[in-house]
Order: C-alpha cells, then sequence, then structure tokens
C-alpha cells in the first residue's frame, strides 16, 4: 500500500499548496467562487479523476491500491458540473448579449469540435493498435452514436444541457421556470437509464445479455455500455449543474445564510454527508446499479433506488465543498495548469490507460502485479504524466483546427 499511500500524500500535498484560510471571525474568502478559484479546484478533481480510471483497473482492484479514489470518481465529476451550471448563469448576468454567440462558442469550438476531432484520433489509435472492430461499430464509433472514448461521455451530457440551457433562457422570462424544465430534462435522462440499463433493452426477455455477455459469439452491441445512458455515470450528477445555476440565482442570499452559525452548519453538512454515504453503500449492496446481471431479473426497480439513494450525498458533497470554500480556498500553479486543460487532459486520458495496459495485463489481459507493486507504481506515474501531455497535444491541434475556421 505504499504507492497508495504516497499518492495520498501528493493530492493532499496539491490541496494544502497556496491553501487561504479566512479565519475564525466574520471573514470569508468572498472569491471563491471566481473563476480564477474554482479553476484551481477543478484542476484538482481533473487529476482525482486520472486516478479514479487508474483505480478501476483489475490489478489496482485486486490489490485494493488507490481504493478512495475508486469510489470518489462521483464527487470529482460533479465539481464539474456545478461550477459549469454556475458558470453558465453568471455569464448571462455579467456579459451582455452572452446568449448571441453561445452555439458557435460555447457548444460547437468548446464542446462538439473537440468531440468529433478526439473520435478521429482515437480511430487512428486503436487502428495503430491493431484493434479490429467490425464495420457497424466503426461506423456508429465514428458518428458518436457509440463511444470509441469511453470516457467521452462527459461532453455529451454537457453538451444535451447547454442546448436546453441555451433554449430555455433564450425564450423563457423567469427563471423559475427554465429550472424546473432542465429538472424535467435531467429527470427524463434518468428514465432512459433506468429502463435501459447497461446492455441494449429487449422488452421481449429482460434478462437476454446474461447468456451473450463476454460470450465469444455476442455481437458487439450486446455488450455492456455501448450505446448514450448504458452507464449510472451519465445520469448521477447532471442534477448538480442544476444545482451550479441555483446557486448562481441566489447566491448572495445562499451564501449569506451558510455565514449566520457557519461552524454549526458546516459540521451540520458533514454530518448529513457522511450519514448519506453510508446509506447509499448499505443500500446498494442489495439494489445495485448492476443488479441486472442476476439473470432473469431487469433491474430497473434497483436502479430507481440507487440513483434516488445516491443523489442526497452528491448534493450534500457541493454543499460540503460550497461551505469549505468559504473559509478555505487553495490556488496553486499545478492545479491552475490541470484546471484550464482539464476537457483536453480528460478527453485524452482512456489512450493513455489502454495504451499503457501493457505494463499491468498479459496478451490474455490477465492482472499483473509485480513484487512491490512496482510496476503498478510506474504505470500510475506514466498514465498521468502521457494523458498531460496528450491533453496539450490535443489542445495544440484544436486551436488549429479552429483558428483557421
Amino acid at each position: 500500500m505504499i504507492l497508495s499511500y504516497a499518492v495520498y500524500g501528493i493530492f493532499i500535498v496539491l490541496v494544502l499548496w497556496g491553501i487561504k484560510f479566512a479565519g475564525f471571525g466574520n471573514s470569508y474568502n468572498e472569491d471563491f467562487s471566481s473563476l480564477h478559484v474554482t479553476r484551481s479546484l477543478r484542476g484538482l478533481c481533473a487529476l482525482g479523476i486520472i486516478l479514479h480510471h487508474i483505480s478501476l483497473q483489475q490489478a489496482f482492484r485486486n490489490t485494493h491500491e488507490l481504493g478512495i479514489f475508486s469510489v470518489s470518481g462521483i464527487f470529482f465529476v460533479s465539481v464539474f458540473f456545478f461550477y459549469s451550471g454556475y458558470g453558465l448563469l453568471k455569464s448571462i448576468d455579467t456579459k451582455p448579449g452572452y446568449l448571441e454567440n453561445f452555439i458557435k462558442s460555447r457548444i460547437l469550438k468548446a464542446l462538439v469540435v473537440p468531440f468529433y476531432v478526439n473520435i478521429l484520433l482515437y480511430a487512428v489509435f486503436f487502428l495503430s493498435m491493431g484493434c479490429e472492430f467490425p464495420a457497424s461499430k466503426w461506423i456508429c464509433g465514428i458518428l458518436g452514436i457509440t463511444l470509441l472514448n469511453e470516457y467521452a461521455w462527459y461532453p455529451v451530457v454537457l453538451v444535451i444541457l447547454y442546448l436546453l440551457f441555451y433554449a430555455l433562457f433564450y425564450n423563457l422570462r423567469r427563471r423559475e421556470d427554465a429550472f424546473y424544465f432542465v429538472f424535467l430534462a435531467i429527470a427524463a435522462m434518468v428514465l432512459v437509464f433506468c429502463f435501459a440499463g447497461h446492455f441494449p433493452f429487449n422488452p421481449k426477455n429482460s434478462g437476454w445479455h446474461i447468456k451473450v455477455y463476454n460470450l465469444p459469439e455476442s455481437r458487439w452491441w450486446e455488450g455492456p455500455m455501448q450505446f448514450w445512458f448504458h452507464g449510472e455515470w451519465w445520469i448521477n450528477t447532471p442534477i448538480v449543474f442544476l444545482m451550479g445555476m441555483i446557486f448562481a440565482n441566489y447566491e448572495k442570499n445562499i451564501v449569506s445564510w451558510f455565514k449566520s452559525f457557519y461552524w454549526v452548519k458546516l459540521i451540520v453538512t458533514l454530518v448529513l454527508f457522511c450519514l448519506s454515504s453510508l446509506i447509499f453503500f448499505k443500500v446498494t449492496a442489495v439494489h445495485d446499479y448492476w443488479s441486472e446481471l442476476i439473470a432473469g431479473e431487469s433491474g430497473i426497480m434497483d436502479r430507481f433506488i440507487a440513483f434516488i439513494i445516491e443523489e442526497p450525498m452528491i448534493i450534500l458533497f457541493m454543499v460540503l465543498v460550497v461551505q469549505v470554500m468559504m473559509r478555505f480556498e487553495s490556488v496553486n500553479p499545478v492545479t491552475q495548469f490541470l484546471g484550464k486543460h482539464s476537457l483536453e487532459t480528460y478527453l485524452m486520458n482512456y489512450m493513455a490507460v489502454y495504451g499503457l495496459s501493457f505494463m499491468i495485463y498479459d496478451s490474455q489481459q490477465i492482472p499483473i502485479v509485480k513484487e512491490g507493486h512496482l510496476n503498478l507504481a510506474l504505470y500510475a506515474g506514466s498514465v498521468v504524466v502521457l494523458t498531460i501531455v496528450l491533453g496539450l497535444a490535443f489542445r495544440l491541434l484544436l486551436k488549429k483546427l479552429i483558428l483557421r475556421k
């Protein structure tokens, strides 16, 4: 576990480096929600997501290395959704005519172009790795109907939310109405996943996938997580996008309320978060998102239960983040750098995770763990470094493509 302790230590150092404490009196960090401060927070979370993806590899699961990161990915993603919603609403309030060029600048250039350029890069990557996919999978992957890059679900959900945001705030006068429709849209996403699960839906035989899952005769699209919203990660964090919008709209009043009996409210939030986390892990031990793998069961109700139990934990986590940052904020060059390049590193992370997998798997995809876990440590460090390098190269490529247009 030396590897885990070393990584945890580095992560804590990044949290403490440049930390600013407002004090115990009536002083608060008035800029805690500014772009400069939240960029560092996003940078820290970007690193957390990279480590989360590393921790999910079977060699790390077998040895329990980086175990904390294996269950904390959802919290890191929540930060990105929260501040995306927050930033959009603040931009409307502070930037005249913000919506006039929104589709081109915030959706096409910032999300759609990177998404499809990323698809082409992964197509070249998989070809160079000698991967042989059926023609239908190549076509669906190039079109973006399925994900060649397994981690590219985030920009898809963000585009949906951004388009909805634009349509609502461009046409509705009352913001409360917009909040209501955003909630309904997120609820619709949840329904899609809860009914579809992780496999293509077959109403005639809800357990059909059990027979073909992982069998040689199964077709590629019969496997898990092949299509949009076939995975709980598509739907368990977007609720804080709406939460960020609401916070931006009522920020002054909310912050003022938190300042009254601040430490008491901070402790209450912390206790509630811990309790909600405990409840979530207890309940999902019985009602799991993946219960559909039990032959003959659709798992629809279990997915609903798991989602409903999980959301209070995520919401309380973001409340806790806001409260903590009112007193403590951390800004340093490393997290600022990672925050500035977070989308690009995120989109290129799977290439590093997959491309370097020979370090922890043999030719039969059986996990390899060498003495002292040295290969795991080398793999983790290499994935982090390569992800950042690939992310920077991807950013430079995007700049050239967008500037030429």
